[in-house]
């Protein structure tokens, strides 16, 4: 992982290696979503949950505003009762769905409830989505980094880290992106893809290598 804070270019490198996918993999990731992670603390320093913005590009936004038959002056505004009726559009999870937000400490998964509070706005052709999920318990941090992944292990979506990570509550705590070896990743997803036949449908079949391209948070604390 390398700290997006360092990174030169990193949009115009994940652009070369999307370009570089042979065949049907270009067909992979199909939405992309700016994601903003702030992780909640409280007065110990004990993270209770997290809240997750996803901005939608503006074409999946757009198939969205219009199947739900939102803005029909297609002015890019939405009125309050269609700001309203667009809120947890995105919300209706599968049972067992993750939510694509892992949180863990030393490798160990860290459980998190499933969304609440959520929100959701229309701004300059992109929908952009709110949402809480808490731990099960109060997680006690220090110098072992917290640490918040965005992936969807199948790659039909693909998430960004767009915006500077935020810390809420808490002291002495701070929070810093990183991004994955795209080298690494995209050489994964050449080598699961030599695996499969011509008659395979990619679309149905799309190997699970979207952890290899996932952008994380890592928060550590001071000690007291």
């Amino acid at each position: 992982m390398t700290s997006l804070h360092a990174m030169q270019g990193v949009g115009l490198v994940l652009g070369g290696v999307m370009a570089g996918l042979a065949g049907p993999a270009l067909a992979h990731p199909h939405v992309f979503i700016d994601t903003r992670v702030e992780v909640m603390l409280d007065a110990q320093n004990r993270a209770t949950g997290l809240r997750i913005s996803w901005t939608y590009d503006d074409l999946y936004s757009l198939s969205i505003v219009g199947d739900m038959g939102l803005d029909p002056d297609w002015d890019g505004k939405l009125t309050a009762d269609e700001e309203a009726r667009l809120s947890g559009f995105d919300m209706n999870w599968d049972a067992g769905f993750a939510g694509d937000t892992y949180a863990l400490i030393a490798e160990q998964e860290l459980a998190l409830s499933a969304p609440a509070e959520w929100s959701a706005s229309y701004a300059a052709g992109k929908i952009t989505s709110v949402h809480v999920r808490t731990f099960e318990a109060p997680v006690p941090l220090g110098a072992e980094p917290l640490i918040v992944q965005v992936y969807d292990p199948g790659y039909y979506t693909a998430y960004t880290i767009a915006f500077d990570p935020v810390v809420t509550g808490g002291a002495g705590c701070v929070a810093e992106a990183y991004a994955p070896d795209l080298g690494a990743a995209d050489a994964a997803l050449q080598a699961a893809l030599a695996e499969y036949t011509p008659d395979i449908d990619l679309e149905m079949e799309f190997p699970a290598v979207g952890k290899n391209f996932a952008e994380e948070v890592r928060v550590t604390c001071a000690a007291p």
